[in-house]
């Protein structure tokens, strides 16, 4: 019965849909660095009693987002086609952008469309992050990401389902809940690796849109102070450090290119 579990669990990993980009990695030091200078912003914000809470109805919100939008928008399409990620992927490489009256502080893409929350608008302090956030949600539809977790959560029922078969065959009734572990292992198989490529692909999309990524790393310490748990929790996302390490060196990697006359092109694993 264990071989068949761990069979399965193989098997599932190599079925699953995978990032086909080489996204920065960030070593132990770099990591650890981060982390004592967000811990350190924490702390600093805690004796202050907190930090400002974007509560305020900013005027003229609504044409930053269309404008930012746009600009995002077309950017990310010339991405996509010089990338060739509609024969890779089956992706459009144009969306819906929606701004959604919602407080949170968040956005997120479905595979038709990028929302942004009027919370998140409101804590974003200018059209460079709003560009930045616009871009990783846009990212995460060019990719496919939304297709690859489905693609995933099919596979790890399927296996999950052998599971329950072999498991029958031995008088174990699992009751068939083998394949709704099959299906959520599956889904959290790669989410982070997703979400660490529309970081890196959306930076991509944001500088070739003319905005001012050396914001980023910045941004994800910010969300830190919003949530002090984004410091190591990494659950479906990359933690905050993680994120503002690998950010920093995707900057350095997109001016490096910028500045020797390199395609702004993120960097595949795979050739075509």
């Amino acid at each position: 019965m264990m071989r068949a579990i761990l069979l399965s669990l193989g098997l599932l990993l190599a079925a699953c849909q995978t990032p086909t980009t080489y996204t920065p990695s960030v070593t132990p030091e770099e990591l650890a660095r981060e982390e004592a200078l967000q811990q350190q912003l924490v702390e600093e914000a805690a004796a202050r009693g907190g930090e400002p809470r974007p509560w305020q109805k900013r005027p003229g919100i609504s044409k930053q987002f269309e404008r930012v939008a746009a600009a995002i928008d077309q950017a990310g399409a010339d991405l996509c086609r010089e990338m060739n990620l509609p024969g890779r992927t089956g992706a459009r490489c144009y969306y819906y952008f929606s701004l959604s009256q919602d407080d949170d502080l968040n956005a997120h893409a479905d595979g038709k469309k990028v929302v942004i929350y009027s919370g998140m608008m409101r804590f974003l302090k200018d059209d460079d992050e709003v560009a930045i956030v616009l871009a990783h949600e846009l990212a995460h539809n060019l990719m496919g990401h939304v297709d690859s977790t489905r693609q995933n959560m099919i596979a790890g029922a399927v296996l999950g389902g052998v599971i329950d078969a072999v498991a029958t065959s031995q008088g174990v009734n699992t009751g068939g809940g083998m394949m709704d572990v099959g299906a959520s292992a599956a889904q959290l198989a790669y989410s982070i690796e997703f979400e660490e490529e529309a970081d890196y692909v959306g930076l991509y999309i944001a500088a070739r849109a003319g905005y001012d990524i050396s914001k980023a790393p910045n941004l994800w310490r910010r969300m830190t102070l919003e949530d002090p748990r984004g410091l190591f929790r990494e659950v479906t996302h990359p933690s905050n450090t993680r994120r503002a390490a690998a950010l920093s060196k995707a900057v350095y990697e997109i001016n490096y290119k910028r500045n020797h006359g390199i395609a702004l092109l993120p960097d595949w694993k795979v050739e075509g």
